[in-house]
């Protein structure tokens, strides 16, 4: 009976054995397996995590460094180098300029911060590379300028320990959750054979002697009752390896979202992650806190940049629409968005970096770069030079400076409300301030003549015209004080009435002389002009013209002709604009190079005559009678033509640019002229060049003395005898003059 009683126990071994043994060592070798997987894969994913944070910096740090590299600024290249090595991580820092190494050994950085010994050197090759070397990660980055060119290289040194850390603790937890599901695989497969292989047979066994003994056998219910059960516990251990990936995904993840998040928070630029329907996500960084205080979970791309600057707001909502809508090109989208924002005085470069899926947009990146020093730097530079160019017209021609200063100061005081007279003001201005280098002068009023064009009352347009105006004033009016109470007199002048003075000539002749040093040569007004054609030249980008002036050597008083020499600049722009063609156009036509202008003053009769002359394409009289047929203006005759050719708004340019175009300069000539009792005269041939002459009675230039008397405008005779005195005396002037 005991023979008999061990033959099942043994038969059970038996079966057990076969069929734990091998399924056994099957599961310890997966279980070996997934674990040095696992542990390859998750070195692999923190080291390239690691090197796409520290590469995204680098790129970062490169356009922080970009400004103080192009203008040269020490302090700022290692003010940049000093905010990257902040991160802990970062061992060690360089900044190379891209030209190649001296011959003589003495190479070293533009700036550089080590934490470690041991420095970097310079890179091979100036261009985005990264890889492995021991302990650290090793990446270069090429610093480029707004050209595209490469004028630096930033190369770094990031540690990996606090990733080896990580690594071998994840390593210790993989062993763990290994081993434990390889024993938790074992005792399963155990329990399963127990119950599908062994706890069958015994049963079949017990219901065979059972049976034997004429007993009952285990009802049907029972044995499903078994079979679900066993399947309830497989889906819980299946359900329960599954949270344990969960959890450890979970955790790789977090150690990936720290190490992004300290990368963000360790640079002095925003980022802000949008979706396409202007939503930001919770990533971005610390700093923007700093900058503008908290934002709310609910915030829109949008109201950032109105907190921002709220006169763009409008403008990125449409460009935002556009770059939804998808019909144009991406790139070309992105760049209607606005790039320069400007609040309470700082200023922030704006780049927009896209995330697609496929072919759908997927969200958005706005990079946030803080750039008020360099625009500071950029403004003081131009205040700088401005000024010097101020100094240098007044010290060059004190009477003609003095007088623009008064009459842009009346000007700017006339310019209000978008009148007829204050757009002409203001484009008198425009032209005058250009002929002084007042290049930001004439640029805001060019601005504001925009926002009259697009018909906004440009209140904020003329508050910055007039504060920029207070400020030169500030610093120029300490230089004028007392400037009017002189008169200045030339070399030429002082030793022809030195000369007449110890020749003892007569009363007549020596108050001739004296009366004359009152009114200013009209060679300093041409002089004047061009000046004014150059500028306008070089701000189309044109060749230089040939200026021919003859001056007559007359004298004028400052003051009568003082408003036509200030609009006198739309003329010349015209000249320089319209009127002159490219080289390649005059030689196609069979014109010399480079082109001529002739520039005089000269008494004609009774009237003083100014004269501008060129030999460029001349005006397009079938053009001016169509225009002046669309407007309704009278066109039947040529007297008709040069009448509409000076009307308000009437431009021949169908765009308008900072010189012309607008309709407005030739209208301000022919007001200022009709003011002073003168007349025009129009000469042009198409393809032949364009006379312009302005004639003026001479007894409308007469200026009031100060004891209330008519000073004569021109004198010709006592100007003959003081030209024939210089004739005569020209050996006693050489001899004063040495």
């Amino acid at each position: 009976m005991r023979t008999q009683a061990q033959a099942p126990q043994k038969l059970f071994l038996s079966i057990a054995v076969r069929v734990t043994v091998p399924v056994g060592a099957l599961v310890v070798a997966v279980s070996i397996g997934a674990y040095l997987g696992l542990v390859h894969q998750s070195r692999i994913s923190l080291l390239h995590a690691k090197e796409v944070a520290a590469d995204m910096v680098l790129k970062l740090s490169s356009t922080s460094v970009m400004p103080a590299v192009v203008f040269g600024d020490p302090e700022g290249m290692q003010r940049a180098m000093d905010d990257l090595a902040r991160n802990p991580e970062i061992s060690g820092v360089e900044l190379w300029a891209s030209d190649a190494a001296p011959a003589d050994g003495t190479d070293a950085p533009l700036a550089a911060v080590h934490r470690t010994a041991g420095a970097l050197g310079r890179p091979s090759a100036p261009e985005s590379r990264r890889w492995i070397e021991g302990g650290s990660i090793r990446l270069v980055e090429p610093v480029i300028n707004p050209d595209g060119k490469v004028v630096a290289a930033i190369t770094a040194r990031v540690s990996t320990a606090r990733e080896t850390t990580a690594l071998a603790q994840l390593a210790r937890q993989i062993l763990w959750v290994s081993a434990g599901t390889a024993l938790c695989l074992i005792f399963a497969i155990l329990w399963v054979i127990n119950g599908v292989v062994i706890r069958p047979v015994k049963r079949l066994d017990s219901a065979a002697q059972r049976l034997a003994h004429g007993e009952r056998v285990v009802p049907e219910g029972d044995a499903k009752r078994v079979r679900v059960e066993d399947e309830v516990v497989r889906l819980a251990a299946t359900f329960g390896d599954m949270a344990e990936a969960v959890r450890d995904r979970e955790a790789r993840l977090g150690v990936r979202n720290a190490e992004l998040k300290l990368i963000l928070d360790s640079v002095r630029q925003g980022f802000l992650t949008v979706l396409p329907d202007g939503t930001l996500l919770p990533e971005r960084s610390a700093i923007l806190d700093t900058w503008f205080g908290p934002l709310s979970a609910d915030e829109t791309v949008s109201g950032v940049v109105g907190r921002i600057d709220p006169r763009v707001v409008d403008w990125f909502h449409v460009a935002w629409e556009q770059l939804l809508a998808g019909m144009l090109p991406l790139d070309m989208s992105l760049d209607q968005l606005p790039k320069r924002l400007e609040r309470a005085g700082q200023h922030f470069d704006v780049g927009y970096h896209t995330v697609s899926k496929g072919e759908e947009l997927d969200r958005v990146v706005l990079v946030l770069t803080d750039v008020t020093a360099g625009v500071e730097h950029q403004r003081t530079l131009a205040e700088q030079q401005e000024f010097a160019t101020l100094v240098d017209h007044f010290v060059r021609n004190r009477r003609s400076f003095v007088e623009f200063w008064r009459e842009a100061a009346q000007l700017i005081r006339g310019i209000g409300e978008p009148t007829e007279a204050s757009k002409r003001d203001l484009h008198t201005l425009k032209g005058n301030a250009r002929v002084f280098g007042l290049n930001r002068l004439s640029t805001l009023c060019h601005r504001l003549e925009d926002a009259y064009q697009e018909g906004r009352d440009g209140t904020a347009e003329r508050g910055d015209l007039e504060a920029m105006w207070g400020a030169l004033r500030e610093r120029m009016d300490p230089l004028l004080l007392g400037a009017t109470g002189f008169v200045e007199i030339s070399k030429e002048d002082y030793l022809r009435l030195l000369s007449a003075v110890r020749e003892h000539s007569s009363f007549e002749l020596l108050e001739a002389l004296v009366t004359g040093l009152r009114s200013e040569p009209t060679a300093w007004r041409l002089e004047r002009a061009r000046d004014a054609i150059e500028v306008v030249c070089n701000k189309l980008g044109k060749a230089l013209p040939t200026i021919v002036m003859d001056h007559g050597d007359l004298r004028l008083p400052p003051g009568p002709l003082a408003p036509f020499w200030s609009v006198l600049s739309h003329v010349l722009n015209n000249a320089a604009d319209h009127g002159l063609e490219s080289d390649e156009e005059r030689q196609a036509v069979g014109k010399p190079i480079p082109a001529c202008i002739w520039l005089s003053t000269r008494m004609r009769n009774d009237e003083l005559l100014i004269e501008v002359r060129d030999d460029g394409r001349g005006i397009a009289w079938d053009k001016v009678r169509q225009l002046a047929r669309e407007r309704g203006l009278a066109h039947a005759s040529h007297s008709d033509l040069e009448a509409a050719l000076l009307a308000d708004g009437f431009s021949l340019k169908s765009s308008t640019t900072e010189v012309s175009g607008r309709g407005i300069g030739l209208a301000a000539v022919r007001r200022v002229v009709a003011a002073i009792g003168g007349r025009i005269e129009l000469e042009s041939a198409e393809g032949q060049g364009t006379r312009w002459s302005f004639l003026f009675p001479i007894r409308a230039l007469a200026q009031p003395e100060a004891d209330g008397s008519a000073q004569e405008a021109l004198e010709p005779s006592p100007m003959s005898r003081i030209k024939e005195l210089a004739e005569r005396k020209s050996h006693t002037f050489e001899e004063t003059a040495s």
